[in-house]
């Protein structure tokens, strides 16, 4: 036999032995590098760019942080471009239900098959290398954006900003929505540590958009700006966004007003005046790069009201059920459960009407997030998703007892939870955390 049928014929053999890569073996040993924990800095990152010919090259971004808002920021981006008719990715975390949910382009989520041609050659060496997940699931992003050709592609930081995976990218702009404590480990315990952190996402020459509008802030982004010799734009300056009209479909109606002209009852399906300030941090993004990207005021206006479908959020005061009302959020700090309460008094009163199902991490302020809900809410339901950062349920009873509820029932499960919460036949709130949401939906679609 000739030496090139012997290689043929080892290679077929070598093939044969080798276990069929599936979707669940491959997204198992992706969550299992979580065990590598997370660990800022680039220098990963960076060698597997260098690794997949570095695809962040090869489209155009917009790179947004934050704390409070980001993900809202980024779906609104991607939504009115997409009615634009541009080809548009998003990248986003975390999941609510499928990690697909990751990685869209136009609303449409990566296949499986997809997922497995991106992972599967880098798993191995991510786990000799202790490449973290989110340093895989981000290259796994920038390479499909690349290889799909997007128009532009909308990145969402996963922690701070400096340090984070996705900073790699040379953005079109950089966008930062509010602050807020989160991740004080890695972060920093001061506001201005947090601000200094998220503002490392401002590049040479990239104009940046500002949307935290606490003043005392303003000058740690000045700063980076200025040292980046570019220019830090606050959107708060000379434009406003104000809700006019709460409907009880929980769409409200939005009146922008800018120095060339007024947007006047822009429907949107994300609602809460904190959305109001992400509308105008977007609205004040897509202006600076009008020239590379136009977009009308008809974009604009299919791709607020049409948020869902056009990105495939989930999450966000989202209404799951009218009678009784089933509302989920996955606000997950002390901000997000204030933006939550205010929404649902704007939306049906400031009456304690509501049964909480709630379960928190517990790198989280469980106390401070009960106590901000807890004026809407006459009974709370805990529980523990099944995940090792779970705050346990004892600790979660003595927050509850501890901001003045009463009618505490304590869970063995998200699922027991959300049941005996809907047994009520009264409104019903689940929030708290995305494993929570996650687990609750999957619950709930089973029945």
């Amino acid at each position: 036999m000739c030496n090139n049928c012997k290689i043929i014929q080892r290679k077929r053999f070598t093939m044969q032995q080798e276990t069929p890569q599936t979707i669940d073996t491959v997204l198992t040993r992706m969550f299992a590098l979580h065990r590598h924990g997370i660990k800022p800095g680039l220098e990963r990152i960076e060698e597997l760019m260098q690794q997949s010919g570095r695809p962040h090259k090869k489209f155009p971004s917009i790179h947004v942080a934050g704390t409070n808002g980001k993900g809202s920021v980024c779906s609104i981006l991607a939504a009115i471009l997409s009615a634009a008719g541009y080809r548009v990715g998003l990248y986003t975390s975390p999941h609510v239900r499928h990690f697909r949910e990751r990685i869209r382009i136009n609303g449409v989520p990566i296949t499986d098959e997809e997922i497995i041609d991106l992972a599967a050659p880098m798993i191995a060496s991510a786990e000799k290398t202790k490449t973290t997940f989110f340093e895989i699931t981000t290259a796994m992003a920038f390479q499909y954006f690349a290889q799909k050709k997007v128009d532009i592609a909308i990145i969402e930081t996963g922690m701070g900003g400096r340090l984070d995976a996705t900073n790699v990218v040379h953005p079109l702009v950089s966008v930062i929505t509010s602050i807020d404590y989160d991740h004080t480990d890695f972060l920093g315990t001061s506001l201005t540590s947090i601000s200094e952190e998220k503002a490392g996402i401002i590049k040479y020459k990239v104009p940046a958009v500002i949307g935290e509008p606490r003043q005392n802030l303003r000058p740690v982004f000045e700063r980076k700006a200025a040292a980046a010799d570019t220019i830090a734009y606050f959107p708060d300056d000379d434009w406003t966004a104000k809700s006019t009209e709460y409907r009880t479909d929980m769409t409200m109606s939005v009146h922008v007003t800018a120095p060339m002209g007024e947007l006047k009852d822009l429907r949107s399906a994300l609602i809460g005046e904190h959305q109001c300030r992400n509308i105008l941090t977007a609205l004040y993004t897509l202006r600076l790069i009008i020239k590379e990207l136009p977009v009308s005021e008809k974009a604009v206006r299919e791709g607020l009201i049409n948020i869902h479908a056009l990105t495939g959020l989930t999450g966000r005061v989202q209404l799951l059920q009218e009678n009784p009302r089933l509302v989920l959020d996955v606000g997950h700090n002390s901000s997000g459960m204030t933006a939550l309460r205010l929404t649902l008094e704007r939306c049906f009163g400031k009456e304690p009407t509501w049964n909480l199902v709630f379960a928190a991490m517990s790198d989280k302020k469980a106390i401070e997030m009960l106590n901000n809900i807890r004026p809407i809410c006459k009974s709370v339901f805990l529980c523990v998703p099944k995940v090792e950062r779970a705050l346990p349920l004892s600790l979660l009873h003595e927050a509850a007892q501890s901001v003045g509820f009463t009618d505490i029932h304590d869970c063995t499960s998200v699922a027991e939870a959300v049941q005996k919460a809907r047994n009520t036949h009264e409104p019903c709130i689940i929030a708290g955390s995305f494993y929570l949401a996650d687990e609750a939906l999957s619950y709930l679609q089973s029945q």
